[in-house]
């Protein structure tokens, strides 16, 4: 059964002293958390999260950037 990717992107606030951590995402399947994390890009965030299923999994993938 075929479902959304959401993931969340959202730039991290305050003092950042490692930019490997400037965003934090998490990744849901439909209303199932998949994954969570920090990246440097957003790019990387949407990698990481797509890494996390198979493609048969999704039917449709939405981006939100906070």
């Amino acid at each position: 059964m075929a479902g959304t990717l959401t993931v969340r992107i959202t730039q991290s606030t305050g003092e950042i002293l490692d930019l490997r951590y400037r965003f934090i995402w998490s990744a849901w399947l439909g209303s199932q958390l998949v994954g969570e994390g920090h990246a440097f890009k957003p790019e990387q965030a949407i990698a990481r999260a797509q890494d996390l299923i198979s493609p048969e999994e999704v039917e449709h993938i939405e981006i939100i950037q906070a």
